[in-house]
């Protein structure tokens, strides 16, 4: 028999419009379907049009043989708009991998089982019985008695659609403004059906055999369009923030262990389950006692041993983790394995106790002895190969002493500083150095100009300059200096060809090789000591010579600057 229809009734045209509205939102939707959430959120926009539309169509329908079929395509709607929200939800936050695990596959499978049970009940009953059409405003609305199962259907479907609501609420707080227009919306797009749907389970209200829920749809897209139109949901997804954070955990290169203030493991990445042994599932809720790891939560920084089969060292640094209340709820530990650094400091030792000691002090008698002979050769062409072997000798222990330089002015945890007098600090450096070189270095640098810096590096910084170019510079250097604001420029200038470029192509790529190494270290001490003091070096050639400038910024008070400049000479004794 035919479906006998009456006049068509406003809860009819209003279900009918809801799902139209729902399949024209999902046009808008579709050229960013390959978006994180985005083919859930449209599948979920789907089920609504399904839901809608089903329940508009059934609503003009009064043969009860006919109208109790439409009641599949309704359910089939009503369930899966719940469960495709909570994958929605899921995946748009960074879950993905929750969205396709085995428990979401069960999941799924329920809720198939809840539509064939629906599909189903006219055989058993358990779902609905006493089916029978009860018109309200014109609409063919059926009335029955709820039964069990029906009751635990949609107790699970809320289940779902809190589930999502928390996940969507957790990022609200938890990911800063970015996403929390988005996210509250989204959040809250389910509360203004929740109503219609407790009314029309319970029998409440004037139309209790009417389901308001299709026919409050449209609230709910409104907030699903703002999220879309006014919030570009699937331009800035959270997803991609959480993915980020866990990802840039896990590519640190460290192991990474997030403790709760009660010490337990609450996270941790794949570097450190691989340090202490114990797969992630396993780890997750242990003690930090039961992991054997012997880290003191009251230290920032601390090395540890640790290992079974390969004993490895470990920096660890521990960070507290603090609440908007600035209190400290939980622990992040980081264990950088320094095994390969920790050996190479122990054989850099070695060696530099070789040379420091051993290789000196042979160098220095074998200095002397070549003094010695020379004196007592007469021959002049044997002269002339001591005098050779006497200053290699003497430039190798001149190597060592530069190596020396570097272990006292760099090797150090804080750099202190103090105030300097930067004119008589120059001539201070100059003059040994004239002495030994012989040539002169003028100063001009205005006589009031004081900078703030650490004594150490700034001499060997300057020493090395200086010496550089009275060797190689035609032994006449001048040393100035400039301000702007609070940073000194310091140029130090002389009359020779340059630093062939390969020796700044060393300094540049920060590496040495076999092919193209610098001559000495004196320009490693210069880049190291600039670093360190927190400025940048950099070589100009022209015409006149070289000229090496360094700029160190924030050393300079420029409310003390002043007078005028003082220009001093230092000259080698005839």
């Amino acid at each position: 028999m035919w479906p006998v229809f009456d006049a068509v009734s406003w809860p009819a045209i209003a279900s009918l419009g809801s799902g139209l509205l729902s399949l024209a939102f999902l046009g808008y939707v579709w050229p960013y379907r390959d978006e994180d959430g985005a083919t859930l959120f449209m599948a979920m926009i789907g089920a609504i049009a399904l839901w809608a539309v089903s329940y508009g169509v059934a609503l003009l329908v009064f043969d009860p043989g006919l109208r109790v079929v439409f009641e599949i395509p309704i359910w089939l709607g009503t369930c899966f708009t719940s469960l495709l929200f909570l994958a929605f939800a899921l995946e748009y936050t960074g879950r993905k991998d929750v969205v396709r695990s085995t428990p979401m596959a069960g999941v799924v499978a329920l809720t198939l089982g809840f539509v064939g049970l629906i599909a189903t009940n006219p055989r058993h009953h358990l779902v609905w019985s006493e089916y029978r059409i009860d018109p309200t405003f014109g609409a063919a609305t059926v009335a029955y008695t709820n039964e069990a199962w029906l009751f635990l259907i949609l107790l699970t479907l809320m289940l779902f659609t809190t589930g999502a609501v928390l996940v969507l609420l957790e990022t609200f707080v938890s990911y800063g403004p970015l996403y929390r227009s988005q996210t509250l919306a989204l959040a809250l797009s389910p509360v203004p059906i929740i109503p219609g749907i407790l009314l029309w389970v319970f029998d409440a209200g004037p139309m209790p055999n009417l389901n308001l829920a299709p026919l409050l749809f449209p609230a709910h897209l409104g907030l699903d369009m703002y999220a879309f139109f006014r919030r570009n949901m699937f331009e800035l997804t959270p997803a991609a923030r959480r993915t980020g954070d866990q990802t840039a955990i896990d590519d640190l290169g460290i192991g990474v262990i997030i403790v709760d203030d009660d010490q337990r493991v609450i996270n941790a990445n794949e570097t450190a389950t691989t340090i202490v042994g114990t797969p992630k599932p396993s780890l997750l809720g242990k003690s930090l006692d039961g992991i054997a790891l012997d880290v003191e939560l009251d230290s920032d920084e601390q090395r540890i041993r640790h290992g079974d089969n390969r004993t490895c060292d470990y920096a660890v640094t521990v960070s507290p983790i603090e609440d908007s209340a600035d209190s400290t709820v939980g622990h992040t530990i980081t264990l950088q394995d320094i095994t390969i650094e920790r050996q190479r400091e122990q054989r850099l030792a070695v060696l530099n106790r070789v040379l420091r000691h051993n290789l000196r002090n042979d160098l220095n008698v074998a200095s002397g002895y070549l003094d010695v002979v020379a004196d007592g050769v007469d021959d002049e062409e044997y002269t002339n190969m001591l005098t050779t072997a006497k200053a290699n000798t003497d430039s190798v222990l001149a190597l060592g002493e530069k190596a020396r330089m570097v272990e006292r002015t760099l090797e150090t945890d804080e750099l202190g500083t103090e105030s300097i007098p930067l004119a008589g600090f120059v001539d201070h450096v100059a003059e040994p150095l004239v002495d030994d070189h012989g040539g002169r270095v003028d100063t001009e640098i205005p006589g009031n100009l004081t900078i703030e810096t650490n004594r150490q590096l700034l001499e060997s910084v300057l020493d090395n300059l200086i010496e550089n170019g009275l060797e190689h510079g035609g032994g006449a250097v001048t040393v100035g200096a400039t301000t702007a604001g609070s940073t000194v420029r310091i140029e130090v200038g002389d009359s020779g060809g340059g630093v062939p470029k390969h020796e700044l192509s060393v300094i540049e790529e920060g590496t040495e090789t076999d092919l193209e190494h610098g001559s000495g270290i004196g320009l490693w001490l210069i880049e190291w000591g600039t670093t360190a003091l927190g400025g940048s070096v950099s070589y100009e050639t022209d015409a006149t010579g070289t000229t090496a400038t360094v700029e160190l910024p924030g050393v300079v008070d420029p409310d003390a600057i002043g007078g005028t400049n003082a220009s001093t000479e230092t000259e080698a004794e005839a």
